[in-house]
């Protein structure tokens, strides 16, 4: 599944469904989708998103397995943290202030036209 927010101050995103739920929780949103966030509310929103997010980032800076990053031979490359995948909508949510506008989100079609 796909989701894409919006604001008329901005263009769109879509971003992959897994993760915009997460970031729309720690928004203190309900993770319904449709849902949106009314002006009003972006500030404190945003605010909560970002504490959150260094939360989880400082939690995943100890890796669980001791044995992570040990030379296995393998290949592996490092994971995208959600702060990096939540960045384009923290400059939505930003330009949403500015613009005194609310932040919509919905199912995104995967229709895709050439």
């Amino acid at each position: 599944m796909l989701i894409r927010f919006s604001s008329i101050a901005t263009g769109s995103i879509i971003m992959f469904g897994d993760d915009a739920v997460q970031i729309i929780n720690m928004l203190g949103a309900s993770g319904a989708i449709p849902g949106a966030i009314s002006e009003e509310d972006i500030p404190a929103a945003l605010q909560r998103l970002r504490q959150r997010l260094q939360l989880q980032a400082t939690a995943s800076a100890q890796p669980a397995n001791p044995h992570l990053g040990e030379d296995d031979g393998a290949d592996h490359d490092p994971p995208i943290m959600l702060a990096s995948r939540a960045a384009p909508l923290i400059e939505i949510l930003e330009r949403a202030i500015a613009g005194k506008a609310p932040v919509m989100w919905e199912t995104a079609s995967t229709t895709f036209q050439m």
